[in-house]
């Protein structure tokens, strides 16, 4: 958001000079001279730099593939982000980013461009390392009723996962592969347990950056009343206890990193109401933004920067970027940008202006 600079105002200098006296004479006053002061130049607003969040440690994305390489799993091609296959249906776009948003790392093996539910890839895994966990996992049991999350690695035919702690900080992995079997446990965990390790013994603060929809309710951007004029039907927002359970990424995303998804549908069942319009948010995600891979530029009234595209699920959406946050809109019925377009412009002038008081 830019504010606009004050005026420096300079009142003129009159400068006076006085004159000599000639003898017997009168003295004459010289004529009074008046210069105006040079003019202050006027600020120019800079923007808060958009850089992406540093990693509370030293472990990377090429550490993680090597030792998901060792383990006998494919790891060629890996993206910085959280996996969207088998993920839930709010991971495409902001969330994907939500460990970075909290000083940590999430390693993956790339997504396909669209969901292919018929045929799922055959060497599919993910990794992510945080820190903060001793408070995530506190949160994480006090929504699951007291029972606490356990350390643990197990492995089926195919497929291994695992959750470990090191200190103050997380690691997450899931892999899916037809090279791991029901007794790879011990040979999971102890390469897993290096890059903990590694990643607790390099571990050092880092900052949240601040943000200006750090955790703002979904009202304060978009009613369902004006989605409802809008769209011309009944419309509500979903309550976030319809959406499902609760575990460490929602943590991490919702509370941890500040971030909000809002669904607006028919009503409040997830499976069997008409879904309308979704947002989600990555709080200081401009850099986040900026990696998209490109889609079609859009003018969003109020927006720095706007651009279209077709997300994992087929869905349209709009991502815009307001000074250094990231939010996306969704629409679940081949809308196009222009329909889209005034919805995000409404919601960006309520962040930036408020909302009128009541008359």
């Amino acid at each position: 958001m830019h504010r606009r600079p004050r005026l420096l105002l300079v009142g003129l200098v009159a400068v006076l000079a006085l004159a000599g006296c000639a003898p017997d004479a009168k003295p004459t006053p010289e004529p009074t001279r008046t210069t105006a002061a040079s003019p202050t130049p006027t600020p120019t607003p800079t923007e808060e730099p958009i850089v992406a969040p540093d990693a509370a440690f030293a472990v990377t994305c090429a550490d993680v593939a090597a030792a998901v390489e060792s383990l006998g799993v494919q790891a060629a091609d890996v993206q910085d982000a959280m996996a969207l296959a088998s993920a839930p249906n709010w991971y495409p776009g902001p969330a994907q980013y939500m460990m970075h948003r909290a000083g940590g790392i999430a390693c993956a093996s790339s997504d396909r461009e669209s969901y292919e539910s018929d045929s799922p890839p055959s060497d599919a895994w993910e990794v992510f390392l945080v820190p903060g966990a001793g408070r995530i996992l506190d949160g994480v049991t006090a929504k699951l009723d007291g029972h606490p999350l356990a350390e643990a690695v197990r492995c089926d035919e195919g497929r291994c996962s695992a959750m470990l702690l090191d200190g103050d900080t997380l690691l997450n992995a899931s892999f899916t592969s037809p090279s791991l079997g029901a007794d790879d446990g011990d040979r999971v965990h102890g390469r897993l347990l290096e890059l903990l390790s590694s990643a607790s013994a390099s571990a050092r603060p880092v900052e949240l950056a601040s943000s200006e929809i750090f955790g703002i309710p979904c009202e304060n951007l978009l009613t369902a009343q004006e989605i409802s004029s809008r769209l011309g039907t009944h419309v509500e927002i979903v309550e976030a206890s319809a959406m499902g359970g609760w575990g460490i990424p929602a943590e991490v995303y919702f509370v941890s990193g500040g971030g909000q998804y809002c669904d607006y549908a028919a009503g409040q069942n997830v499976y069997t109401d008409e879904k309308y319009l979704n947002f989600s948010t990555l709080p200081a995600g401009a850099w986040a933004y900026q990696g998209l891979a490109a889609g079609a530029d859009v003018a969003v009234e109020g927006a720095d920067e706007a651009s279209f595209r077709t997300d994992y699920y087929g869905r349209s959406a709009l991502d815009v970027r307001v000074g250094t946050d990231w939010i996306r809109f969704t629409m679940y019925n081949g809308e196009a940008a222009e329909t889209m377009a005034p919805i995000a412009a409404m919601a960006i002038e309520h962040l930036v202006r408020g909302r009128p008081a009541p008359q």
